[in-house]
């Protein structure tokens, strides 16, 4: 049985603690209360960057798949034309 609980309490209470409950959510609040427009503008911004970072890398990946293929292809028809 953990440090500081007595066998009196139930199975809802070990489970669902409310004290730290109450606590993260009081963390996200005031968090969230001391944001700002400018914050917000700033964490968009810096998602969007990430997500079309990520989106341009898959797509240099898949064009130089796409450039390597149509190589290959191309090296293989002149070797079997010669």
């Amino acid at each position: 049985m953990p440090a500081g609980r007595d066998e009196g309490d139930t199975v809802l209470n070990q489970q669902f603690d409310l004290t730290r409950l109450a606590a993260y959510l009081g963390s996200v609040m005031a968090m969230w209360d001391g944001w700002t427009l400018a914050d917000a503008s700033i964490l968009v911004g810096i998602v969007t960057a990430l997500l079309s970072s990520v989106a341009n890398l898959v797509y240099t990946y898949r064009k130089d798949r796409r450039e390597q293929r149509a190589s290959d292809a191309a090296a293989a028809r002149l070797e079997k034309d010669q």
